[in-house]
């Protein structure tokens, strides 16, 4: 599997998931973010990456390949996300601040030093994202893992 069809995939989930951020954000603009909300959002997610971890054991017989395939797809599926999250935010800027899970945002905006909310959420949403895409690229990683593992125990299959 090439680092260029992972990047494909990677884009094409971001997409994906971004697509379904949105729609749900416009359905239910004030959502909270419970256990299950994340886990319906989020283990498609993880699956579709433990998924090319997979496919790129089942290429190469290499668990390296798929943990790298695994990491790559997740990094980008999750840039890809975070441009959207983030664009997404700017335009309902007005309608999400009463979700719940905002409450700490809006509370420390105040002390902030910044003169403009918008300008205050979008400093957080930039500096925690380098974080954010480390945590989904080792989630990704550790996705990709599984998956290779998972595709090792499979009988090869010789056509």
């Amino acid at each position: 599997m090439s680092a260029r069809f992972v990047v494909t995939l990677g884009i094409l989930f971001g997409l994906v998931f971004g697509t379904v951020n949105i729609v749900v954000s416009l359905l239910n603009p004030v959502i909270e973010d419970t256990p299950l909300t994340l886990l319906g959002f989020y283990g498609p997610m993880f699956a579709a990456w433990s998924f090319t971890g997979y496919r790129a054991f089942q290429r190469t017989r290499r668990l390296r390949h798929a943990a790298v395939a695994g990491a790559l797809v997740a990094l980008v599926t999750f840039t890809v996300l975070t441009v959207i999250v983030i664009a997404r935010m700017n335009l309902s800027l007005d309608t999400i601040v009463d979700r719940p899970d905002w409450r700490n945002m809006v509370a420390s905006y105040p002390t902030s030093g910044f003169d403009s909310f918008r300008a205050y959420a979008n400093y957080v949403y930039l500096t925690g994202a380098p974080f954010k895409l480390l945590v989904a690229s080792m989630i990704g990683l550790a996705s990709g893992s599984t998956g290779g593992v998972v595709a090792a125990t499979r009988p090869t299959v010789v056509s």
